[in-house]
């Protein structure tokens, strides 16, 4: 899909990468940041998968719905 005019569109699309950047950082985190037990660490991850989860499916429910996302497809 090209990307969209539409200005709801590229408010959630910023949110889903924001949210993806979040959560692939903590997969990825430093090893010099004090080591979180294994419990916390995944709690911690699947909030953040969770938070990109939504975001996405937000973004892609709005480009079903809009007419400026949907003419652009």
């Amino acid at each position: 899909m090209a990307e969209s005019e539409c200005a709801v569109y590229k408010k959630l699309k910023e949110r889903e990468t924001r949210a993806h950047a979040a959560w692939t950082s903590f997969l990825y985190r430093n090893e010099v940041k004090p080591r979180l037990s294994e419990k916390a660490k995944r709690k911690h991850q699947k909030e953040e998968m969770e938070a990109y989860q939504q975001a996405h499916k937000a973004r892609l429910a709005h480009a079903k719905t809009c007419p400026i996302c949907m003419s652009n497809m």
